[in-house]
């Protein structure tokens, strides 16, 4: 049996119980009980229900009781599942560890009834016997799926007399090297899959009508009935893992048979590739098990822990869980319960329908395998208990009759606040005939209140009842893939992997959600991305490689190279399949063959045979990783190819290597007849700094008859190899010139002399009224708002201009006290709130709002030039120019009370929304820039540029200071307004809801 772990000798036993006692040494009721804590004790004198219960320590707040013990038939319970009618299934053994030659197996499945509802079982029915140590079940289908040595099982009582009559090997050929690691802890998930896990000494191969599918060594299995597929996941857990579990939103966690618990989404990809734990806590000694605590009946503070069956040290653990990045991370409470009789061995936990909490007490002195013989006097055969702790002064909980309730209330259940309630009723709809289920689902979301704020969950429950079924609802998936709340699109995600054989475009669908503001959308897609087998899936999850990762989207990643490579590696060395950055292959070459991705890609490149675009994709990865040398011969190559001598210019910009010889090769494409090369041409003489060029580089940039892009590159480059010719560069800052030359001018006169450029640029308002683009060449230089409040004392400023050049910085999220005074001089208006946080204007605020407020008069303020919200933020379907700059606002009103909302546009760094905190990267040539941090790997940082809503590409080498800059809503925005004005403002906000 699983459950009972095994230590490989006693000095490694005693080597971890003594370590755990030194660990614990300041807590000595602590280290009492880990002395306790033995795979092998001495039988307890007192075995009786009484003496246990005197044993027992319960957290302050509770009280256990008995729930069945032998007597009602229990021996050794391996496991237990509830079912929809309230009665508690319990599968024994006393075949385990091992049985003699001579006697009949005869382990069994019992059901527990509490008929008269005072928390005592008294009602045993045997369900199935005859079985050959189980070591897990689960209920559906009709009957009970149990792990079964080689086999899993599906039996199922035709006749209606309670018992088994019928059993179907489902699959075969599960490793049996070790009784204790045989496939246990079957588990539903969300969408109708059966989960179960695998020990370290089994080794399986497994015939299914999709191929063999084959899992060495410990991990997890996944099959979907309807389909009969399998799939198997190695590593990501203990070495023998044994518990399963799903959070509120179908996130998976695994327990290994350690103590660790650990996050699975970022294994859960088919690979032969083995990835390490990903561990997210951990419990002082070996447990087991995965019970995440939701019931009405307990309190507050217990809600969404994390329940641990600690066999090895007599406790049942809990566990803290709160989100880490894409991930989780979970913290370690005072246990629930403890024991100091020997014999208490917790393995199972599940909350029932009266909202308690019932454990599985395997109750044996004995749990070893090797440090005691398999058939020691000792193991306790005889006794098996099931305990129930409830919580003091608190009444029970009651779940509806689930068992006699019709398709149409079963799928209303789904609604339920009370999760054991929807598991349930999902079990239901899922052994439900499938015409008549889809039928009464569709019906039920057809009537769903559009206005509930649960309604994202709701849809969320019901796409995993078409999952169960494998009926495809595009429609559905669709709008929890663009659900507001980011674990509803987290699960979207994950079903476009299972139904991407069935759905038009999945990768389309993929590509989004890899770029979505949520780490854990994104750790989702990597996963889903995964199960499509097309060198097109990776580049899509590639795309991930450049976003902020953390290590659970780094270990998906890495299984999504191995998973994919027999497509995307022979599709790349064919020329096939093109990556959207250099970056993102870099990373899936050096994931996938080592940190040497320059040869790699110089071997790649030896293949005559490659067409173009693959060779073109290669020779710019080259240059981006590869020695001066690399360079030098990738520029060789890139004379007779414009797009490559064009990524050379983007690349000279991030990376500050330049190859040795390319004076001939520049003054060749200078005088090109094709203007895309002479314009990179011009360009990379000023970025690789080929001086001897500048005459050329002049000549092109005086030249009326060259284009207008290759004229504002030779602006650039002559403003970088001749800096003191400011005279020259500033003949060009005007109307006269065509906007890209005026501008390739104004910022190269910017770099050497930001003071005059200031003044020139807003002459250059003035006259062309082309604010944006003026602004976003010298406002990212260092000390631009100084140099601006300087040029506004010579240069006459407009009010419109003025109110133009407020509204741009607004957008931008630069604030700067001096600049602003100036600027609201020149505007002719004076601040009237205070930019202080008050408790007492809040209050007002918020009455006025409730008393008078004016939702119309509020949109006219929210769309006006004067707050600029339209120009950062979505309402609906009215979507800001370029990207969103803040978060979306149509249900801002069902989200956040009034209070928060107006602390939120008076003061917005006290209310920074998750995914919209910025950061200013300060760069050593004096550039700044202003945005969110999207991506840092390989050495350079990619940020939105929220001035010009481009992803910029930054050598890390070259910033200087990273700045979080809070939120980009700059404070004293609303300071212009009228106490009307602002009131209405906030009672339009309060008004959206989503509606």
């Amino acid at each position: 049996m699983k459950n009972i772990p095994s230590f490989y000798s006693m000095a490694v036993a005693v080597s971890v119980v003594l370590s755990m006692i030194a660990a614990q040494t300041a807590d000595a009721q602590s280290a009492r009980d880990l002395h306790r804590a033995r795979s092998v004790s001495a039988p307890e004198a007192d075995n009786s229900v009484s003496a246990q219960l005197k044993s027992f320590r319960v957290a302050d707040g509770y009280a256990i009781n008995l729930f069945a013990d032998e007597t009602n038939g229990v021996a050794n319970p391996v496991c237990m599942n509830w079912d929809a009618a309230g009665r508690l299934w319990v599968l024994c053994t006393w075949a385990y560890p091992q049985l003699k030659p001579v006697d009949k197996p005869n382990d069994k499945l019992l059901i527990l009834t509490d008929t008269d509802g005072d928390g005592r079982a008294d009602k045993t029915t045997v369900f199935a016997d005859g079985l050959n140590m189980p070591t897990g079940f689960a209920l559906g289908d009709g009957g009970a799926y149990i792990a079964h040595g080689t086999d899993l099982l599906l039996v199922k009582d035709t006749d209606g007399d309670g018992k088994a009559d019928a059993s179907r090997v489902v699959f075969t050929g599960f490793g049996t090297g070790d009784t204790h690691q045989n496939v246990n802890s079957l588990t539903w998930s969300p969408g109708g899959e059966l989960f179960f896990c695998q020990g370290l000494h089994a080794f399986a191969r497994v015939e299914t009508p999709w191929g063999i599918v084959r899992l060495n060594e410990h991990g997890v299995w996944r099959m979907r009935p309807r389909r009969l597929q399998l799939h198997s996941f190695r590593g990501g857990s203990g070495q023998n893992p044994w518990g399963v579990a799903f959070g509120e939103w179908g996130e998976p966690f695994v327990k290994g048979n350690n103590q660790q618990l650990s996050e699975l989404l970022p294994v859960m990809v088919y690979t032969d590739h083995f990835q390490r734990p990903l561990d997210i806590g951990a419990t002082k000694i070996k447990s087991m098990i995965v019970e995440i605590v939701d019931s009405p009946h307990l309190p507050d503070d217990i809600q969404g822990d994390i329940l641990i069956a600690g066999y090895f040290a007599h406790v049942v653990d809990r566990l803290e869980v709160t989100t880490d990045g894409s991930g989780h991370r979970c913290t370690l409470q005072s246990p629930l319960l403890s024991s100091s009789h020997r014999a208490f061995r917790p393995v199972d936990i599940k909350v029932g329908p009266d909202g308690a909490i019932f454990v599985a007490d395997w109750f044996n002195p004995i749990i070893g395998h090797y440090q005691a013989s398999f058939r020691h006097p000792d193991r306790d055969k005889k006794h098996g208990r099931i305990w129930r702790i409830t919580a003091k002064d608190r009444p029970l909980a009651k779940a509806p009759a689930l068992a006699s309730m019709s398709l149409s209330e079963l799928c209303q259940q789904l609604e339920s606040d009370w999760q054991w309630v929807r598991v349930q009723a999902k079990r239901r709809l899922m052994d439900g005939r499938k015409r008549d289920v889809i039928a009464a689902l569709k019906l039920w979301l057809s009537k769903l209140d559009k206005r509930d704020p649960n309604l994202e969950h709701h849809l969320y429950e019901a796409i995993g009842v078409f999952e169960s079924h494998e009926v495809v609802d595009e429609k559905l998936l669709l709008r929890l893939l663009n659900a507001k709340d980011a674990r509803a699109r987290a699960y979207a995600t994950r079903v476009v992997g299972r139904w991407h054989d069935r759905l038009k475009n999945p990768l389309a669908l993929l590509n989004k959600s890899v770029e979505d503001a949520s780490p854990r959308v994104r750790l989702e897609a990597i996963v889903a991305c995964s199960e499509i087998p097309k060198a097109q899936a990776m580049v899509v999850a590639a795309k991930a490689s450049s976003r902020t990762r953390d290590r659970f989207i780094n270990a998906a990643l890495s299984q999504s190279v191995h998973a994919l490579a027999g497509h995307w590696l022979p599709a790349l060395r064919a020329g096939e399949v093109r990556f959207e950055q250099p970056g993102h292959l870099v990373h899936v070459l050096s994931t996938y063959g080592g940190k040497n991705v320059a040869g790699q890609v110089r071997g790649l490149l030896a293949d005559q045979s490659l067409p173009p675009d693959g060779r073109r994709q290669l020779l710019e990865l080259l240059a981006r990783v590869g020695t001066a040398s690399d360079l030098q011969n990738v520029f060789n190559s890139a004379r007779n190819d414009p797009a490559l001598l064009e990524s050379l210019v983007h690349i000279a910009r991030v990376r500050r290597m330049k190859p040795s010889n390319v004076n001939d090769g520049l003054t060749s494409l200078i005088n090109s007849e094709d203007s895309r090369s002479r314009a990179a041409a011009v360009r990379l003489a000023g970025l690789w700094q080929q001086k001897q060029l500048t005459s050329h580089v002049e000549a092109t940039m005086n030249d009326g008859d060259q284009a207008d892009t290759v004229r504002a590159a030779a602006v650039l480059s002559f403003g970088e190899l001749s800096p003191k010719s400011t005279a020259t560069l500033r003949g060009f800052i005007t109307d006269r010139q065509a906007p890209p030359i005026r501008l390739a001018s104004l910022e190269a006169l910017s770099r050497v002399d930001l003071n005059t450029a200031m003044i020139d640029g807003l002459k250059l308002i003035e006259k062309t009224d082309e604010v944006a683009a003026v602004l976003e060449v010298l406002m990212r230089r260092r000390g631009a708002p100084k140099a601006m409040v300087a040029a506004m004392s010579k240069t006459k400023v407009t009010i419109l201009d003025a109110g133009a050049i407020s509204g741009w910085l607004n957008s931008a999220g630069i604030s700067d006290p001096a600049l602003n005074s100036a600027l609201q001089k020149a505007m002719r208006i004076k601040p009237t709130k205070p930019v202080v946080y008050s408790d007492e204007l809040v209050k007002k605020l918020v009455a006025s709002v409730k008393a008078s407020g004016n939702p119309v008069a509020g949109k006219k303020v929210f769309e006006s030039s004067v707050t600029g919200c339209v120009a950062c933020h979505r309402v609906g379907d009215v979507k800001p120019a370029g990207f969103e700059k803040g978060p979306e606002l149509t249900a801002v009103g069902a989200g956040l009370q009034i209070e928060l909302i107006v602390e939120s546009i008076i003061w917005p760094k006290r209310q920074i929304k998750e995914g919209y905190e910025a950061t200013t990267l300060t760069l050593d040539l004096g550039d700044t820039i202003s945005g969110y941090v999207i991506g840092d790997s390989n050495g350079v940082t990619r940020i939105r540029d929220v001035a010009s809503g481009k992803v910029v590409e930054v050598a890390n080498n070259s910033i200087e200071q990273r700045a979080k800059m809070g939120t980009l809503m700059p404070e004293g925005l609303t300071a212009y307004l009228s106490d009307e004005e602002l009131r209405d403002l906030v009672a339009y906000l309060a008004s959206l809801k989503g509606q």
